[in-house]
Parts: C-alpha cells; structure tokens; sequence
C-alpha cells in the first residue's frame, strides 16, 4: 500500500476506496474488532448484537479518512488504527482509566495483581486465592459465574496461548476458561487481545500500546501462567 494512493483518494473525497486500500492493508484490525466484540459479549460486559464490528471499523476509517496526510509512515498508520479501535472497545465498554493513569503505570499494577492472585493449594495445584475460601471450589473447583465464551473464541485461545485440546473437553473446562478469561485485568486483556485476535507480536503491541515490549512479554507471560489452571 502506498501513502500516495491514500493521499489521491483523500484529495478526491473517495472515501469507498480508501476503505477498501486500508481494509487490504490491514485485515488484522477487523479480526480483532470481530474477537473483542465477541468477548466481550460473552462476559456480559456488552450486549449481544449490540454493536456492529463493521460500523466500528467504519467510524475508525472514517477518523482516519478525515485526518489523514500523505506524510504518515506506514507503521504509524498501523499503530494508529489499532489504537483507534483499542479506544471504540474501551468507550464501549466504559472501562476507560482516568486521563492523568497512562498505560504503562496501570498494566505494571495489574502485573503486580496478577503475581498476587496466584497461590498454592495444599495438593501443590496452582490456583486463585480467591477460590481457597469458596465452597464450590472445595467441593468440586467450580465457578460460582458460568462464563462461557464463543466456542471459535475458545479456539483461538487456546492455540494462540499454547493450552492443550483438553481443556475444552467438558462444559466444566469451558466454564474455568471462561471465569480465568473474565478475570484478566482490562489492559492486560487488551494485550492478550491483540495478540489472540489481532495478530500482533509483542513488538507491535509495545508500539501500538506505547508501552515498553519488556512489560507486554511480562504480562503474556503472567497470564499465561494463570491459564495453567486449565
């Protein structure tokens, strides 16, 4: 893709086509559009069919479209549109931190959060310490929620995170990934997002998420490890 054409269909106010070049450029944004809405409508943070991936991934090229200038480098425009579409999930969710919080500050929180919910049972199983107290857990390991994600979610998970097949051998697993899965803190889950459905590395999402690729390794490794539950 060439900024030249870009600016061309800009000067011309052709707005389907430099839909279509930017759709081309970057199928990844879509796809991560689709694998978040779908999330979280499966954790009751949105409602179902509520919103419309396409219409969002309009307004984001729409923004784009307007503002747009042949002098933008390629990388940045990637960046750009997926820190576009971070923010219409956040606004949507209306889980957005407040403005004076940056990202960086807020994931190295939830990095000390998750090293903190994590303890060993008395049979030397990793688990929640929230769950040592529960009675459905001393019972059975169950979950209080039942949290089921989209089964073609589920997949992506569990390839993208490396778990084995078996996790979603019965309605109990599924309902565990679930549960750990509603429980990542926001911006961590906006990293696993971006890798699971996006098809970032951790290089684009440092840059994409202007945090350094040291603090998105720690936190794929963190979660990673509290999906060990599984």
């Amino acid at each position: 893709m060439s900024a030249k054409s870009l600016q061309k269909h800009k000067e011309e106010n052709n707005f389907s086509e430099f839909y279509k070049r930017l759709s081309d450029f970057i199928p990844e944004l879509k796809q991560f559009l689709i694998g978040s809405l779908k999330a979280a409508e499966c954790q009751a943070l949105l409602d179902r069919g509520f919103y419309d991936p396409e219409e969002l991934l309009d307004e984001i090229y729409l923004e784009t479209f307007e503002a747009y200038s042949e002098q933008e480098e390629e990388t940045k425009l990637r960046r750009s549109l997926f820190k576009k579409a971070i923010g219409k999930m956040l606004e949507k969710r209306r889980m957005e931190g407040p403005d004076d919080v940056n990202t960086h500050s807020l994931l190295k929180e939830e990095l000390r959060a998750l090293d903190e919910e994590l303890t060993i049972d008395g049979e030397g199983d990793l688990i929640l310490k929230e769950e040592l107290d529960d009675i459905s857990y001393s019972q059975k390991r169950g979950w209080t929620t039942a949290i089921l994600l989209d089964k073609a979610l589920e997949q992506q998970l569990i390839g993208q995170l490396d778990l084995h097949e078996d996790v979603l051998i019965s309605e109990e697993k599924r309902r565990l990934l679930g549960q750990l899965y509603y429980s990542v803190p926001p911006k961590s889950k906006t990293v696993i997002e971006l890798m699971v459905f996006g098809n970032q590395d951790t290089t684009e999402i440092s840059e994409i998420m202007e945090v350094p690729e040291a603090i998105i390794m720690k936190v794929l490794f963190k979660v990673k490890e509290r999906f060990r539950l599984l």
